[in-house]
């Protein structure tokens, strides 16, 4: 599964149809692999300013000289931590591609609004995963194609999901 964990300050993504607009543009990235869509997890983690330092100083808060030199303090900090389970990127070139698919897809929702902002991926063991208590299919897999169909977890003979 991807889980995007959003940590923002409170006075970014405001709005419930702000949320869903970025939660439904990084489901895309994944069900175009296709990954079933319910894999998808995005969490919005929204901070007080005193909650977010970046350097040792709060973002956002009042640019001052003691803040010299560094970012304009004043703008919000934006930072995804994104975890991929179901699959790995498996060579420099998927991982380029994927990681200028993630900078296109929150441009508009971060770069485009002039915050600043960062992401790191990590990429976990697929053996140490379940859902809904189930052992998920092997990617590809007959099971794993039946899963996306109906957007949800349905057990399965080991063979289909070729475990």
């Amino acid at each position: 599964m991807p889980l995007w964990i959003i940590y923002h300050p409170s006075s970014t993504f405001t709005s419930e149809e702000e949320k869903a607009a970025l939660a439904k543009e990084v489901t895309k990235i994944y069900t175009a692999v296709p990954l079933p869509a319910f894999y998808v997890n995005v969490l919005f983690v929204p901070l007080p300013a005193t909650s977010i330092y970046v350097g040792g100083v709060a973002r956002p808060s009042p640019h001052t000289s003691a803040n010299h030199p560094g970012p304009e303090s004043s703008v919000p900090f934006i930072r995804f931590t994104i975890q991929h389970i179901a699959r790995t990127l498996p060579n420099d070139e998927v991982r380029d591609r994927f990681l200028k698919t993630l900078d296109t897809t929150l441009k508009p929702f971060v770069a485009d609004k002039g915050y600043d902002w960062e992401y790191s991926l990590e990429e976990t063991r697929r053996d140490l995963w379940k859902v809904q208590g189930l052992v998920p299919p092997m990617p590809g897999s007959d099971a794993e194609l039946e899963w996306v169909r109906e957007n949800r977890a349905i057990e399965f003979e080991p063979a289909r999901g070729n475990l």
